[in-house]
């Protein structure tokens, strides 16, 4: 189906984790060109939870929980896990002078295991979804680490991907 133009490469982008729901858009323009009928494909998801000023691991110092979601269409929050626009996930609960905890959705999100398998992105822009509730840690945030590889379909591949992407957007 697939074929590939890039060794593989990591792109990482780092974002905030407040108590408010939010949205942030990933640009993979430099990656996908429906011209040329390049996609991007996704091979492995991480999530590195931090705080933003020290590069740590967050200070819980009250109960917390918080969420992130990459989706392949705007959706505008945090979606249901059953969404097929949902490419990964991650969450992780803090508990007041105890260690942080990541047991109800584990990652890193491993979508292939063997050559040209994983998650084709024919979206020239990725949503990130973050929302967090409890004591919040000041400076809180995730680098979402994406392990991927350029690749080049078909025509009817192309057009397949393109019309589920925005199917039920």
């Amino acid at each position: 189906m697939a074929k590939a133009k890039t060794s593989t490469f990591y792109v990482r982008e780092t974002f905030d984790i407040d108590a408010a729901p939010d949205t942030t858009a990933m640009d993979l323009s430099l990656y996908v060109d429906p011209v040329n009928k390049q996609a991007l494909l996704v091979r492995n998801v991480d999530f590195i939870f931090h705080d933003k000023l020290t590069f740590l691991p967050p200070d819980f110092a009250g109960d917390c929980q918080g969420a992130v979601q990459l989706h392949d269409s705007v959706l505008g929050g945090l979606a249901p896990l059953d969404s097929n626009h949902q490419i990964a996930s991650g969450s992780i609960m803090g508990y007041a002078a105890s260690a942080p905890a990541s047991d109800t959705d584990f990652f890193p999100d491993r979508l292939g295991m063997t050559k040209g398998e994983g998650r084709i992105i024919v979206n020239d822009t990725l949503e990130i979804a973050t929302d967090a509730a409890g004591t919040v840690p000041t400076n809180w945030a995730v680098c979402v680490v994406l392990e991927c590889q350029v690749v080049k379909l078909s025509e009817k591949d192309y057009i397949a991907l393109a019309l589920q992407s925005v199917a039920d957007a």
